[in-house]
């Protein structure tokens, strides 16, 4: 008898353990929805669509662009220069995109979205198309929206063709 209630207790709890979803798990499930509103960012960028893509930032918004020294900007001020880059380029195209979940200090997955590829795109004036390696992190707060953007890209490869 009591041989069966210490088997039944160790059922029960290997069972109850099994059920119980990890961090890494809940994380991973986080980030395909943030990955999905990441998506959405570069495309609502890429079409020129600027109010599709400032109702995906949070109102705690803060972008932390490639220049050396400067401050990170709210969400009106990235917006502002949102659409000057998108008066000044055409065929804004993000190529040999690879998305990855963030890792935290301990490198366990976090929900964070991380982004390689290269930002194509085409001078609205000369007409002249240039290229940029380009790196990013995208986090989100808890109602899903995007709350932080760090972007890192030389900035001068934006210029050299125009």
């Amino acid at each position: 008898m009591k041989k069966n209630i210490f088997l039944f207790t160790i059922l029960c709890i290997s069972l109850i353990a099994c059920n119980q979803k990890k961090d890494s798990d809940v994380n991973l499930e986080q980030y395909s929805k943030n990955l999905i509103v990441a998506k959405q960012f570069y495309v609502s960028f890429s079409t020129k669509d600027s109010i599709t893509e400032a109702s995906l930032l949070s109102d705690e918004f803060k972008w932390n662009g490639p220049a050396i020294g400067q401050d990170s900007l709210s969400k009106e001020a990235f917006m502002k220069g949102d659409k000057e880059v998108m008066g000044a380029y055409s065929d804004i195209k993000l190529l040999g995109v690879d998305y990855y979940p963030g890792v935290d200090t301990t490198l366990k997955i976090s929900s964070e979205v991380r982004v390689y590829g290269t930002w194509n795109f085409k001078s609205s004036t000369s007409g002249k198309s240039s290229k940029a390696k380009y790196y990013a992190v995208f986090k989100f707060n808890n109602a899903g929206k995007i709350n932080e953007l760090t972007e890192l890209y030389n900035v001068e490869d934006m210029k050299k063709e125009f």
